[in-house]
């Protein structure tokens, strides 16, 4: 039978391909088992060999029965039950007790062959995953026995003794560092024995120790630039300023033109909070031709990162970015890097110069062409906007947002037939989710209306709403254009009020949905949604008060009014109000007996568009005119 984690095999299972090797060996230095017949043992050695050739040939089902039945032949076999063992362990249908049982087999197998490398790496990775330190430490102590000339065993035991030394066993600290002195007689001035030495000092807060590493290496290895940064960088770490220079000094000495002397010093120099030597530093590392550009990159980043809000300092960042950009031309994330630099410092037209050398040297890179694309945008720049948006379309055309952006590039410049030409040109279906094809409706219904075709409009909200029930901003569309119509009220209420659901505070939506209510003559309740949307403009202070809004009865106030709306507003980045919300908070104060008050806000409408001939009506005649 199959078992339901066979595939979880390749996790562990790789051990058989190793065993295979060695598996003619192994059995003929292993005696007869007592606890099988000769026949049983000499077939299950078969099988094992069976089960290995079906390892390899990926049959892992195979594998897994063939290996349970040589184990059922011999299971007193220490090879067959380690690689059960391993296959239990990683078993998502062995208890507790079959996991210990399997543990034990895997270490068991190791210890009938001690010279197995393989056996005792696999037995090692278990006994840590299962925090055995003990198992751990002897399993470390067994192969460094074995292979002396290998540094992983010694290097692994001293870790583990460090382990036990931290845990509380004070011994173990003395033989931790013993093993690095060892290994450190036949490979004098090695930084990495040095690094793991100071490890343990650093562990006994013995900083005395940690000098004395750091001037052995220094004897040791006294021409080596990378020997003296490592030392220069650890004198920092403990504090020891003076000596890290003097370190530095000497690895710049040695090879003035190694920008890793640089990075270090400009490291120091910022923790230490001295900017004017990190600046120093930062721009010695980045003219540095040796170094590589990853660091030089990740040094420029955190520089930016701390200093890009300080405008006196943006003279030396387009510096820092002007240096690099010489010494490391061709680098698309570098150009990436500027762009967003120039995007959040606001100036998006300099920013789509950044991105466009970005996808230029990395044309797939669709992160940066969207960002390119957005600059353009944000820059008003509607012509290189549809240029890069229709060009990543064909690049990407599962990407709903350059059909999107190029669309309404064109209907901000009121281009709607190319606009819907455009969004046609596009086939939803390439779209990655029923999400995404939701907008694309969404959007399509907005150009639709804007047309002057509602009734398709309207079909085009619905498919959005049936392929994505939270798009709220198709419900609240289509429920202010079937308002203006007088059309499917009691559908436009429910769209408008599920808006409002998702985003109480969203004035859009509030606006919405009071029009409708206006719209079907309950002004009550439309007054009230409507005072809601005001307050999110904070023309009440208490956002949770249910009192009216208060309008200043006076006409010289209402510029006032506008000013303390687009103040607040600006705070809580909800935009301007616009002028229907004070046009239709006119017409429902009026319609819900407040006329005094309905004629300042049709005023405060008027201030924003002298021109409309229906709010100037208004305002004359100081009443609403049903149309």
């Amino acid at each position: 039978m199959a078992s339901n984690g066979i595939h979880k095999l390749q996790i562990a299972a790789a051990a058989i391909i190793v065993a295979a090797i060695s598996v003619v060996s192994a059995f003929a230095a292993r005696k007869a088992s007592s606890a099988a017949s000769e026949e049983a043992r000499l077939k299950a050695e078969y099988i094992f060999l069976e089960a290995a050739d079906a390892y390899e040939s990926e049959r892992f089902d195979d594998y897994y029965m063939l290996l349970r039945r040589a184990h059922a032949l011999d299971p007193s076999d220490a090879y067959i039950a380690g690689a059960m063992g391993e296959i239990e362990l990683v078993s998502s249908l062995t208890d507790s007790i079959g996991r210990e049982r399997a543990y034990r087999n895997v270490l068991n197998r190791f210890y009938a062959d001690p010279s197995n490398y393989y056996y005792g790496l696999v037995a090692a990775s278990i006994a840590k995953d299962s925090r055995r330190y003990a198992d751990i430490r002897d399993i470390w102590a067994t192969l460094d026995s074995v292979f002396p000339d290998r540094t992983e065993p010694a290097l692994n035991l001293a870790s583990v003794y460090l382990v036990e030394y931290i845990l509380g066993d004070t011994s173990a600290y003395r033989k931790s560092l013993d093993i690095y002195e060892r290994l450190q007689r036949g490979l004098p001035g090695d930084i990495a024995l040095a690094s793991y030495k100071i490890r343990n000092f650093a562990a006994a807060r013995d900083t005395a120790s940690i000098v004395s590493e750091l001037e052995r290496l220094r004897v040791e290895a006294p021409a080596s630039v990378d020997a003296n940064l490592f030392i220069g960088s650890n004198f920092a770490a403990i504090g020891m300023g003076d000596s890290a220079m003097t370190f530095f000094d000497r690895a710049a000495a040695m090879d003035p033109s190694n920008g890793t002397v640089y990075l270090a010093r400009a490291d120091y120099f910022r923790q230490k909070g001295d900017s004017a030597a990190y600046d120093r530093e930062v721009f010695e590392a980045l003219e540095s031709p040796t170094l590589e550009f990853e660091p030089k990159f990740d040094l420029l980043t955190k520089y930016v990162q701390t200093l890009y809000a300080d405008s006196l300092q943006r003279p030396r960042i387009e510096e820092l970015f002007r240096v690099l950009q010489d010494v490391n031309p061709g680098e698309p994330d570098l150009h990436a890097f500027y762009g967003a630099y120039k995007a959040t410092i606001d100036q998006p037209a300099e920013a789509a110069e950044q991105y466009s050398y970005c996808v230029a040297l990395d044309p797939e890179n669709v992160d940066a062409w969207q960002a390119m694309v957005m600059s353009y945008g944000t820059a008003g720049d509607t012509e290189h906007l549809l240029t890069s948006a229709r060009e990543a379309m064909k690049r990407f055309p599962s990407q709903l947002y350059f059909p999107m952006a190029a669309t309404g590039g064109l209907v901000l410049e009121k281009r709607l037939p190319e606009a819907l030409e455009l969004l046609d040109s596009v086939n939803p279906a390439d779209f990655a989710n029923d999400r995404q094809r939701s907008l694309y409706h969404g959007q399509r219904g907005d150009i639709l209306y804007a047309l002057e075709l509602p009734d398709s409009a309207i079909v085009e909200y619905d498919k959005a709403v049936s392929l994505d029930p939270e798009n709220y901003m198709a419900m609240n569309n289509a429920a202010y254009y079937m308002s203006e119509r007088g059309q499917n009220l009691d559908r436009a209420s429910l769209y408008a009020s599920l808006a409002v659901d998702s985003d109480p505070q969203n004035p859009t939506y509030l606006d919405t949905y009071a029009w409708v209510l206006f719209k079907k003559k309950e002004y009550k309740q439309a007054r009230d949604v409507m005072d809601r949307a005001l307050r999110v403009y904070s023309l009440i202070e208490d956002s949770t008060a249910t009192a009216p809004v208060e309008i200043p009865d006076d006409s010289a106030a209402v510029e006032d009014v506008i000013e303390v709306v687009e103040e607040v507003s600006a705070e809580n980045v909800v935009g301007e109000p616009s002028v229907e919300i004070f046009d239709h908070a006119g017409d429902i104060y009026y319609m819900a007996g407040e006329p005094e008050k309905a004629l300042q806000f049709w005023k405060a409408a008027l201030d924003l568009t002298p021109d409309d001939p229906k709010i100037r009506r208004k305002v004359k005649e100081k009443a609403y005119f049903f149309e």
